[in-house]
C-alpha cells in the first residue's frame, strides 16, 4: 500500500501542475476586484484542468501498472491496486485544486472540511471495512478512490455555495488558461523540488548506512515536520490576503501583513521547538528506547523548521502570490541541489547526524535566501532586531530553562507523562510571559482582517 500511495501522490503532484497555488492567487484577485466573469472561469478551470491532466497521467499509470509492479518493484500483486490508484488520479487532483480554490475567497473552513475531516474519515472507515471482509490491498485502494470521489462532490458543492453563479449561465466565464498555467507550472516544479528534499536524506542514509539508522532518522525527521502545523495554517489564511493586496497595489499594507504574520508564525512555532529541544528524548522514546539517540538530530532538524516558520515559509508564498513565481522556483531548486550535495558530503562522515545537519542547514539557508528575495523583489524585510522579537526570545528562553528544570525533576516518571507535563509547563510559561507584554497594533489589524 505504501508503494502504491507514494506512486499515486507523485502522479497527483504532476496532475495538479501547480494549480493548487495558482487558483488561490487568481480567485483572490478576481473576487476582491468583483470580476465575476474571470472568477467563474478560474473556478471552472480549478476543477477541469487537473481533471484533464489527471486523466492523462492516470491513463499512463493504468497501462504501465504491470511493468511498474513486476519489473520495477518485483511485486505483481501491486498491479491491480495501481490501476485503482490510476483511476483516482484525476479525481484527487481536481479535489485538491478545488479545495485550495475555496481559500481564495479568504475562507479556510471548507478546505479543512474536505481535506482534513471528510477525506481521511471516509478513507479510514472504508479501508477498515473492506480490509476486514478480505479485500486487502485492493480494498484499501478502493477506499481511497471512493473517499476522493465523495470529497470531490463536496468540493463542487462548497464552491457552488460560495459562488452560486458557477452553476448558472450568467455570468459568462472568461477563461485565461495560458496565464493561469504559465503562473502555476513553476510552482508545481518547485513543489516537486521540495518533495525531493523530503526524501533525499532518507534515501541517501539508506544507501550509506544501516536500516536501524534510517529508522532513527525517519522518526526524528517526521517528528520535526509536526512543527509546520502552525505555519501551514497561517499560510492558508494569509496567502489570499497577500494576493489581493498586491493586485490592488496596497504594497505598504501587504508589507505589514507579511511582517506581522511572519512574527506570528515564528512566535507560535517557537514553543513547539522548545518542547522538542527539552523533551525530545522522551518524545522519541514513544517509537522505542533505541530511538532516543535521534534526539540531537531532531533538535537540528527542528532549528531548520523554526527558521522556515520565521522567515522562510511566508517569504515563499509572498513570492508566489505577488507573481514572482520564478524566484520561488529558483530557491526551491537551489534547496534541492544544496541538500543533495550536503547529504553526499556529510552522511558518510557523520551518519544520522550528517543527514540532520545537511537538511537543517539547507532549510535554514534557503529560508534566508527567500527572505532576501522578498526584500529585493518587493522591498519588504523582516525587522528581527526590535522589541517585538526580543520579548519572544526572552519568553522562549525563560520557558526553556524552566522546562529543563521540570524535565530533570520528572526523570523518574514514565516518559510519556514526563513529555506531556514538560510540554504543558513550557507552553504555560511561554504564553504566560508573552501575553502580558501586550498585543501590537499590527496584530490587532491582522485579527480584524482574519475576522
Amino acid at each position: 500500500y505504501t508503494l502504491g500511495i507514494t506512486i499515486y501522490h507523485f502522479g497527483e503532484l504532476f496532475s495538479r501542475m501547480g494549480l493548487d497555488s495558482g487558483v488561490v492567487r487568481y480567485v483572490s484577485i478576481y473576487y476582491s476586484s468583483g470580476d465575476k466573469n474571470r472568477l467563474k472561469g478560474v473556478l471552472l478551470q480549478a476543477i477541469g484542468l487537473p481533471l484533464l491532466s489527471g486523466i492523462v497521467f492516470g491513463s499512463t499509470l493504468f497501462f504501465a501498472s504491470d511493468p511498474i509492479a513486476q519489473g520495477l518493484f518485483g511485486k505483481p500483486e501491486l498491479a491491480p491496486a495501481l490501476r485503482i490508484f490510476a483511476i483516482a488520479l484525476p479525481v484527487g487532483a481536481a479535489t485538491n485544486v478545488g479545495a485550495f480554490a475555496t481559500t481564495g475567497f479568504q475562507i479556510t473552513q471548507y478546505k479543512v472540511y474536505i481535506w482534513e475531516l471528510l477525506l481521511p474519515f471516509i478513507n479510514l472507515l472504508l479501508a477498515i471495512v473492506l480490509c476486514t471482509i478480505g479485500f486487502g490491498l485492493q480494498g484499501a485502494a478502493w477506499a481511497w478512490l471512493v473517499a476522493l470521489t465523495l470529497a470531490l462532490a463536496a468540493t463542487v458543492y462548497f464552491i457552488g455555495s460560495i459562488f452560486p453563479g458557477i452553476a448558472r449561465r450568467s455570468p459568462k466565464p472568461i477563461f485565461e488558461s495560458k496565464q493561469l498555467i504559465t503562473f502555476s507550472l513553476p510552482l508545481g516544479f518547485g513543489t516537486f523540488a521540495w518533495l525531493i528534499l523530503l526524501w533525499t536524506d532518507v534515501l541517501m542514509l539508506g544507501y550509506f548506512r544501516s536500516a536501524s539508522e534510517v529508522g532513527v532518522y525517519r522518526a526524528a525527521s517526521q517528528t520535526s515536520l509536526l512543527m509546520n502545523i502552525i505555519a501551514g495554517s497561517l499560510v492558508t489564511v494569509f496567502a489570499p490576503i497577500i494576493a489581493s493586496l498586491y493586485s490592488k497595489g496596497e504594497f505598504e499594507e501587504m508589507g505589514r501583513v507579511f511582517q506581522t504574520s511572519s512574527r506570528w508564525s515564528f512566535s507560535l512555532t517557537l514553543p513547539l521547538f522548545l518542547i522538542v529541544g527539552v523533551a525530545g528524548k522522551n518524545i522519541l522514546s514513544i517509537f522505542g528506547a533505541e530511538f532516543e539517540t535521534g534526539w540531537l538530530p531532531l533538535v537540528i532538524l527542528g532549528m531548520g523548521q523554526l527558521a522556515r516558520a520565521g522567515v522562510g515559509g511566508l517569504s515563499n508564498h509572498m513570492l508566489a502570490m505577488s507573481g514572482h513565481q520564478y524566484f520561488k522556483l529558483f530557491a526551491d531548486i537551489g534547496l534541492a541541489i544544496t541538500n543533495i550535495a550536503l547529504n553526499i558530503l556529510l552522511i558518510p562522515l557523520w551518519g544520522v547526524m550528517g543527514a540532520a545537519v545537511a537538511t537543517g542547514v539547507s532549510i535554514t539557508g534557503i529560508s534566508m535566501l527567500r527572505a532576501a528575495l522578498v526584500k529585493r523583489a518587493l522591498g519588504v524585510g523582516i525587522p528581527l532586531y526590535n522589541w517585538t522579537y526580543l520579548k519572544i526570545i526572552v519568553a522562549g528562553t525563560t520557558a526553556a530553562l524552566i522546562g529543563l528544570v521540570v524535565q530533570n525533576w520528572l526523570e523518574p516518571m514514565h516518559f510519556v507523562l514526563s513529555a506531556l507535563f514538560t510540554a504543558l509547563v513550557i507552553c504555560l510559561c511561554y504564553f504566560g510571559l508573552l501575553l502580558p507584554m501586550g498585543i501590537e497594533e499590527a496584530d490587532q489589524m491582522i485579527l480584524v482582517k482574519i475576522s
